[in-house]
């Protein structure tokens, strides 16, 4: 998708391939398949019953791998709903969104205290991409005649 001189077909089937492996992991996160959950679980048990935490949970690759930039949920509503919450680091954004028939409401967060974010630049970034997205599906498909 970020190479400008790709065809339109050619991004249409690297964005249809993303969604599927995205519904796949999402699949598997619902049936209780998610990794960081049984890790944090674990996390919260060892906590609760006076334990020290084990090591591996300091290890700069398991704190990198929960520090969630972006937060996203889908709050679905068939009215012109708008719910908003915040992100779940300081250096990150929140994304919550209204999938309706014909549009997607989105409420977007960013904490003021990061000077790496901003709400804005992200509302930017995001109708981009949705943009070029629509762009690229739109354009790789055959007429119909």
């Amino acid at each position: 998708m970020m190479d400008k001189s790709s065809l339109s077909h050619t991004k249409a089937a690297a964005l249809r391939s993303a969604v599927d492996a995205h519904k796949e992991y999402t699949n598997q996160a619902v049936n209780g398949m998610g990794i960081d959950r049984m890790l944090l679980g674990l996390k919260i048990i060892a906590l609760e019953c006076g334990m020290n935490v084990p090591d591996f949970y300091m290890d700069t690759g398991y704190t990198t791998s929960t520090h969630f930039k972006l937060s996203t949920s889908q709050v679905p509503s068939k009215i012109d709903a708008f719910m908003c919450y915040g992100p779940l680091v300081p250096d990150g954004y929140g994304c919550c969104y209204n999938p309706r028939n014909s549009s997607i409401n989105f409420g977007l967060s960013a904490c003021n205290s990061s000077p790496e974010t901003h709400s804005s630049n992200f509302m930017k970034a995001l109708t981009e991409s949705l943009t070029e997205m629509h762009d690229a599906l739109n354009l790789s498909q055959k007429a119909k005649l």
